[in-house]
């Protein structure tokens, strides 16, 4: 994917950059995630803004497969960024059992989008700092 020494156009560093921008904003709509399905579990509201959230966060994690893409960022970006969308599909497919010991299986699934969300932000801002100095 990258290769040292090459200078890539205008549309692949911004992909890049872009990417580090969302996977950072990802991160911090998580956190607003709990925050969000903290309120619902406790009654102080319903949880439709936790799972309009949700698919937004599920449409950005789509957004930072295609920048991983158009970016041409190493393979272990590109494998992290789809492992967050398949992650947000099973986020989205656990919310809709109706088997309450399966369904609970979401806060868990969370934990690990939260693992990849927080390596995402990581890896691709030691990528672009490596790509700039």
């Amino acid at each position: 994917m990258a290769v040292p020494g090459v200078a890539y156009s205008r549309d692949v560093v911004q992909a890049r950059v872009i990417l580090f921008g969302l996977a950072t904003i990802y991160l911090a709509g998580v956190v607003v995630q709990f925050f969000l399905a903290g309120l619902g579990t406790f009654g102080a509201t319903t949880f439709d803004a936790h799972r309009a959230v949700g698919l937004g966060l599920g449409i950005v994690s789509l957004i930072m497969v295609v920048l991983a893409f158009v970016g041409k960022v190493p393979r272990s970006l590109v494998a992290l960024s789809f492992t967050l969308f398949g992650l947000n599909v099973v986020q989205l497919v656990l919310a809709q059992i109706d088997v309450e010991e399966i369904a609970a299986l979401h806060v868990v699934n969370a934990l690990a989008v939260v693992y990849v969300a927080h390596e995402l932000v990581q890896r691709s801002r030691r990528f672009l700092a490596a790509q700039i100095g």
